[in-house]
């Protein structure tokens, strides 16, 4: 369960934290959460985790004049992430270990805090800032011009910093192959992952004085960033036709710079003679499926006690906010939006939606007049009320558009009731919850926050166990239970409120 409004705008959840609501999640918790960030970019109900890469030259963290780019950010940091991965002990990997590791040598520059800062909002109990940290990828590269990279999720966050070895501009070749070696890369994926990751971005004199002189900063490059393609926003396979016909950017500073010694991307290149990257030059746009496969390969080498989902996909409908609660006479009422996505360039049905509860009558939607925009196409958003009669006999519920019908399957023995259910933050984050039961037995609560941890912006997750409940009345056939809990620091994003049966198992969870 989940508030549509702070579902939709996730970076300023602490200043809706004062309001409360719950949903049913399709297919599950975790993908539905992810889903609409990677969905829902643009325009009606975005998430606005896109926003930092609209449009794909924009600097997120600071003045955009300092010559950086948020999407080409998110690609170094994953990638630093990443290469300290020993695939041969299963460790390391895309675990967000880069967040403790920013004061290191090997991790110049402001794009660590900055992403971190960006990502925590968007943390919670079902998704990692790891997870946050892949799909970032996903969508630079997604959103920038390149092909979409296949995101699964289930990614663990580190409780410290990892091991060293990231590739620097000095390294030399056998030290710098035995980097992405250890982390499942041979010589022929570290130069395709190079280029592919060097298509966005740039060096900055600021991060890197040995690679980039004084004289690249200017009023309107205050950080002294040299491009290391001319399409520095766009993912394309210009960097590498750059570098083997010698026009352009011919590669970027780190083919190109003053300091011989920095040059470690002209090394990596010839190091096989640039078969490499003539071979990837003669793809076209073939280049953009190459840097596919391994940027999801980058991406998925996690430690080997990850075990991750499915791919999440874009559901063409998919319910949002559909929620039980209470109305003011105590009626038990189910109510939310449907989300109808059509593929570009259709346009959203001119058909009606209908929504029925069970087998009763279909209940018609009308659609609101704003619609979402994103690189899978038009979302159209349908709201919708109804009193539940027979909450024995609701155990589904059906979507008719598109000349199809879509069934989703609901619990009605227990939910967190929304209406009852409040946050305040003032020095800490204090949660007020009510929980409904057709059963006359206390329900078993657990409750986790994400909160601020030392020696990185990323979240750590505060779990509350068994948290005390009391009786607080009856309706609409189902027994209330209130309970409360301080959290005893201020919560960084969307906290849980986990309804658990017997063997410990969720049965509902709210976000609030």
């Amino acid at each position: 369960m989940w508030s549509f409004k702070r579902l939709l705008a996730l970076p300023t959840i602490l200043g809706l934290l004062s309001s409360a609501s719950g949903a049913f999640f399709y297919p599950n918790t975790q993908a539905s959460l992810l889903e609409h960030i990677l969905v829902d970019t643009h325009d009606a109900h975005s998430s606005g985790f896109a926003d930092a890469i609209t449009p794909c030259t924009n600097y997120v963290s600071g003045n955009q004049s300092m010559g950086r780019t948020t999407a080409a950010q998110w690609i170094r940091v994953a990638f630093h992430d990443f290469v300290t991965a020993d695939i041969a002990s299963g460790t390391g990997g895309l675990d967000a270990s880069i967040g403790f590791e920013t004061l290191r040598e090997e991790n110049s520059g402001s794009a660590f805090n900055d992403s971190f800062a960006f990502f925590r909002p968007y943390v919670n109990p079902v998704i990692s800032t790891a997870d946050i940290l892949a799909i970032s990828v996903v969508m630079s590269v997604g959103n920038c011009g390149g092909a979409q990279i296949p995101f699964r999720a289930g990614r663990i966050d580190a409780t410290g910093g990892g091991a060293f070895g990231v590739p620097a501009p000095e390294t030399d070749i056998p030290t710098t192959l035995g980097f992405f070696s250890g982390a499942g890369f041979n010589q022929v994926d570290s130069i395709g992952l190079t280029a592919c990751g060097h298509t966005l971005g740039s060096v900055h004199h600021g991060g890197f004085p040995t690679v980039v002189g004084p004289e690249a900063v200017s009023s309107d490059n205050l950080a002294g960033g040299i491009h290391f393609d001319t399409t520095v926003a766009k993912f394309d396979p210009l960097v590498v036709h750059e570098y083997l016909d010698g026009t352009g950017q011919r590669g970027g500073p780190l083919v190109t710079s003053f300091n011989v010694s920095s040059r470690s991307d002209l090394r990596l290149y010839e190091s096989d003679n640039n078969l490499t990257m003539i071979a990837l030059g003669e793809q076209g746009t073939g280049f953009l499926n190459t840097c596919v496969g391994l940027l999801q390969r980058m991406i998925e080498t996690v430690p080997k006690s990850v075990v991750l989902s499915d791919v999440v996909t874009p559901m063409e409908v998919k319910p949002i906010n559909a929620s039980l609660d209470f109305d003011s006479k105590g009626s038990l009422i189910f109510s939310g939006y449907i989300r109808i996505l059509t593929p570009t360039p259709s346009s959203p049905p001119s058909t009606p939606a209908f929504l029925t509860i069970a087998s009763a009558t279909p209940i018609p939607l009308n659609r609101e007049t704003a619609q979402g925009q994103s690189i899978f196409g038009t979302t159209a958003f349908y709201p919708f009320a109804t009193k539940v009669i027979d909450v024995g006999s609701f155990t589904h519920f059906s979507v008719t558009s598109h000349g199809s019908h879509t069934t989703f399957p609901v619990q009605t023995s227990t939910f967190v009731v929304p209406s009852l259910t409040s946050i305040s933050s003032t020095s800490t984050t204090i949660l007020k919850f009510t929980v409904a039961t057709r059963s006359r037995v206390a329900p078993t609560v657990k409750v986790q926050v994400p909160i601020r941890q030392q020696g990185t912006l990323g979240p750590a997750i505060k779990t509350f166990n068994n948290v005390a409940v009391h009786n607080a009345g009856r309706k609409a056939g189902y027994d209330l239970w209130a309970g409360s809990v301080d959290v005893g620091a201020l919560a960084t994003g969307a906290l849980s409120v986990a309804i658990l049966d017997g063997e410990g198992k969720e049965v509902d969870v709210g976000f609030f």
